[in-house]
Parts: structure tokens; sequence; C-alpha cells
């Protein structure tokens, strides 16, 4: 199923393996667990991505294969992981970030992460002297942000100086492959040791030839396409390391006996393995191949459909829970100057173009989208551009944004700002989204009926790959599923930057720094808040619905809790607890 548009960094950071609670009893010998993933895998390097409908199922495998530094909570509430290491941040005009590893944290192959561990990290998540990584990370705040000095390195800390404020800093370095296996790859080494030192001089001094065989070797040296049966290519420092990949089907996953940088793992053995659909998951819990598999994005209808098809299964005994919550439907304007909605296009004024944007916004029927999308299946009101309904502070975000001024539709109001505004009408608006999505197809549908009331023509621009037109500037509005952001996260950037939507904002900007130098939770949850309320007074877009997502799992799993934020099946591994399978 298409997950157009997720951004590859939505997921990475959407769906935690920490929680606030967790079991530390040990593996249970013998126990195993099936997770059906939708699509197919494409690397066992989780930090890569070859094209937005992989992110997901990168994320999937980084869950269980990748230590992080925080993780998102129960209600999307960060983490800190000790165990792991520290991150500490200090300067608001220039920043500056350490990262701390902790003495005992390794690799599942016994070898210490290190610095060199973490400036590889940092290399693939800013595309380091243009080396092309492939990282979902790549649109994260570390790609945005300006390095004001040479990263400097300790044996297990790195630090990073930057001109402003990084609101993602705490999420932005992950592990997920060891320096000294992609070093050797990359010079074509035996000596790690020697091969590391050459990744680290390549990174410091940015040399051109050297990052890139790095990058090569990043981006295409743990493909699955053949199969993989090198095991230096399996090394982790997440709770569990692959054991044995079958091409683009499946991998098998082995609980980490050297893992010290998180909670510990209790299921022994994860498969997971790569479905066409939803419908085959599904069908494949009934086999007793799978137990657990998720379905969304797909339209509301068909979730229905795989509703009816999961009520069908006798055995094993199964449960399931409709969630919403990681990805919005929402209609979000182009600030570009080939826009009629920028500031550019209306007279160099950008009160102008803010009364153009409110007088869209009064036409959008959001009330009944959502009415007509019901009766099909029932679906959340999404009224934060920022938090979804299952995180904290969402309620009180909500009764000040004033995107409650939005719900019902007011062609009158529009006219009388499109009139105010002095310009002329009618104006052309070309309206991108997804053909697949039957969802935008109904919100544009109901859209264009009063449009061209309020003095706006539409074009449909419409496509199978919208993707294209939107990196190509020439298009005014966006209908579609897009993230919500976490606290904090990458997909602050992607809501915020310029990079797809050309949206700035001195204010916004301003918001972004206190989020990145918040203290705790409640000071990160304010800077979120004040965040919501700049983009609504902005008229940066609307957000419609939360997207539904069905989350199946088997009721033999014992401790396992579906994640309040995320479409993630993998989410609190170390919770579960399974009876070891019987041989035979």
């Amino acid at each position: 199923m298409k997950r157009l548009l997720a951004l590859a960094l939505v997921a990475l950071f959407g769906a935690s393996s920490l929680t606030a609670c967790s079991s530390e009893q040990g593996v249970i010998s013998g126990s195993q667990i099936g997770i059906a993933q939708i699509g197919e895998l494409n690397s066992i390097n989780p930090d890569v991505s070859s094209d937005l409908t992989t992110a997901h199922n990168a994320s999937e495998l980084a869950n269980l294969t990748t230590a992080k530094f925080f993780d998102l909570g129960p209600t999307g509430e960060l983490i800190a992981n000790e165990k792991l290491g520290t991150v500490d941040a200090s300067g608001t005009k220039q920043m500056r970030v350490t990262y701390t590893l902790s003495d005992s944290a390794v690799w599942s192959d016994g070898v210490a992460i290190d610095a060199t561990d973490l400036a590889l990290s940092f290399a693939a998540a800013t595309s380091l002297g243009g080396s092309n990584f492939y990282s979902v990370r790549r649109d994260s705040g570390l790609q945005f942000a300006k390095i004001a000095s040479t990263p400097k390195v300790g044996d297990k800390s790195l630090t990073l100086e930057f001109s402003s404020a990084v609101a993602d800093y705490q999420t932005a370095l992950t592990l997920s492959v060891a320096a000294h296996t992609v070093a050797t790859k990359a010079f074509a080494s035996s000596d790690a040791t020697a091969a590391k030192s050459a990744a680290l001089n390549a990174i410091l001094n940015q040399d051109a030839a050297a990052l890139d065989a790095l990058a090569e070797a990043y981006r295409s040296g743990f493909d699955s396409w053949q199969g993989i049966t090198d095991e230096t290519l399996f090394v982790s420092s997440g709770a569990y390391r692959v054991s044995k990949v079958s091409g683009k089907t499946s991998v098998e996953l082995l609980a980490n006996s050297n893992y010290q940088n998180g909670h510990l793992p209790r299921v022994q053995t994860v498969k997971l393995t790569y479905f066409a659909d939803a419908t085959a998951a599904i069908a494949a819990i009934s086999s007793g191949e799978i137990d657990i598999a998720t379905a969304e994005d797909s339209g509301i209808a068909s979730l229905g459909d795989i509703l009816g098809l999961v009520a069908t299964i006798e055995s094993p005994k199964v449960s399931s829970v409709v969630k919403s919550g990681a990805v919005t439907e929402q209609v979000i304007f182009n600030f570009r100057n080939t826009s009629v909605f920028s500031t550019e296009r209306n007279n160099q004024d950008p009160a102008a173009a803010l009364a153009v944007r409110k007088a869209f916004l009064n036409l959008v029927p959001k009330n009944r989208i959502i009415t007509g999308i019901s009766q099909n299946y029932s679906v959340v009101s999404a009224d934060s551009l920022v938090f979804s309904s299952g995180m904290n502070y969402y309620d009180s975000s909500v009764s000040e944004n004033g995107l409650t001024d939005y719900l019902f539709q007011d062609v009158e109001k529009a006219s009388e700002l499109m009139t105010a505004s002095g310009l002329e009408l009618p104006r052309k608006v070309r309206v991108v989204f997804d053909t697949d999505n039957p969802r935008a197809q109904a919100a544009w549908i109901l859209l264009r009926e009063r449009a061209l009331s309020a003095g706006f023509k539409l074009k449909d621009l419409s496509s199978q790959d919208p993707t294209q037109v939107l990196a190509s500037g020439e298009f005014d509005l966006y209908i579609g599923p897009r993230p919500v952001v976490s606290l904090p996260s990458e997909n602050v950037f992607a809501i915020t930057s310029s990079a797809i939507f050309g949206y700035t904002s001195t204010p916004v900007d301003a918001a972004l720094e206190e989020l990145a130098l918040a203290a705790d939770e409640r000071d990160r949850g304010a800077a979120l808040a004040k965040l919501d309320k700049l983009l609504v007074a902005d008229a940066y877009g609307m957000p419609l619905y939360e997207v539904p997502s069905l989350l199946v799992y088997a009721d033999r799993i014992k401790g396992f809790v579906p994640s309040a934020h995320a479409d993630s099946a993998t989410w609190g591994y170390q919770n579960w607890a399974v009876e070891p399978t019987p041989q035979g």
C-alpha cells in the first residue's frame, strides 16, 4: 500500500522502541514472533531508504536493530536512554551539542561504539560534502542546519557546533550500522581499525572521494536484493541483530546477546515478512505465519474491507485496534514564488497574500469532508498542525490555536476577504493530489464546488506520482497525507522547511529555537503549542482528519500494547512475551 509523502523521516522517530515501563526478565528460549510488512525489503541498513514508500519499513527495522539516545514514550514524550549515552546542548545564536556514549555501549559483535560511529551518522544525516548516503534523515534538522565549525571528537563523544538552534538535535543521530563495517567495505580493507581511522579523517577533512566511497558502502553495501550471507553486515546496536536475509521477502532477527544499549528483548527470534498488500498479510495471520500486521493509508473503504477479513479469522485468536494520529490528511499551500498564494504573486504584500490564503481556507468544507468520509469509516478530526490527538498538549493547543474558526465552510467570508484584498479575480489555483488516494479525491470534489463563487478557479494536477510536481514547485495547493510532529522530531522541519512548500517565518524560526533549547517535556510542549498557533495565524494550511490505521495482533503475545502515536507493529518490543514454539 502506498505511503505517499509520509516523508522518510516520519516513521523513523514516529515509532519508539522504549516505553516508560519494560520487562527485563531475559530472553525466552525458543520464542518467536512473525511480523508482516507491506512492500519489499530493500536494505538491512535501516537508515537507508531509496524512496518515500520504503521509509516506514526502514523505521520498523530500526526500532528493533538500532539503539537511540531518545525514544518516544506512550504519549509522545521523549525518554532519555542513558544506557546508550547522553546528549547535552548549550547556546542559542550558536548551538553546541555533545553526544557522549556510555562506556558499556557496544555493537552486537562486541566492538565498542565510539565517536567514529557518531561521526558516520552525522555524515549520513547531512549528506556531508554532497555525498548521497540516502539516509532517511536527509530532510532532518541537521540537513538544514549550518555547521559553524569542524566536529570535535573524543574517544566516546562527538561535539557539533551550529550557527543556529537545531530543534531535533536529540534524535538526529542514530547508530544504524557500524563504522568499522562500512569502512572496511568502502576502502576494501581487512584492517578494521585502519579503515575506521580513514573514515573519520574523511569526515573531518571532508575528503570528497573518500566520502563518496563511504556513501556508496552505506547506501548500497547492505542491499538485500540477492540475499546477504556476509555476517559482518549483520552487526547492530539494537536489541536484535540480523541473522538471515531472504532477498526482498523476509529478514530474521535474533536477540542481541551483547545488547547493553537499552531495554532488553524477551522474544528470541523476530521474523519480518514482506507482503504485496494488507490482504495477503492478514491471510498470513490465519495460516499462523504472522502474529502482527498493520494496514493503513490505502483508502477508508479498503480498510473497512480488511476489518471484515479480520472478523473471519477463527484461529489463532486475534485482537485488532483502529488507531489514528501518525498521519493527517491536510490542505497545504505552496509558498514559493511560483504560487498564487505567495507574497511575490500578491503585489509583494505579505498581508494581501495572507488574506488570500485565509479566504481559501474558509472555502474548505472540512466538516462536510469528515462527515462524508465517516459514512464509510469513522475518522477523527485533526485540529492541530503540530500535535495528534493521542499526544500530550493536544487539547490545550487546540483550544488556543484558532483552527476551529475554519471548521465550517464560509463562502461569504471568503468572498469578503478576496474583495477587500483588491486583487484580480478569479485566481487560478493548481491543485495536486494523489489519484490513488480516494480521500483526497473526495476533498477535491467538495472544494471545487464552491471555489469559483469566491473567486478561485481550480485546476486539477492530480497524478499517481505527485512527487515530481511537488519537487518542481509548479503548483499552488497540495491535498494529501502529512506527518504530525513528535517532541521534537524532524517532522517539524517537514512542516516548516522550505524544502517542499517554500515556507519561511522569522517568528516560527524563533519558536523552533525555543523548542531546540527546551529543558524538559513541558517546555517542549509549550514551544510546540506556540509553533502550532503561529502556523495557524500564518494560514500555513489546514489539517482535515487523522488517517486511521489498523493493527492486528495474535492474542498469544503477552504484553503487547499498541503504540498510541504511530502505526507501528514493532513498538514496545521489550514487553512482549510468548511461549516457546514447539519443535517438531
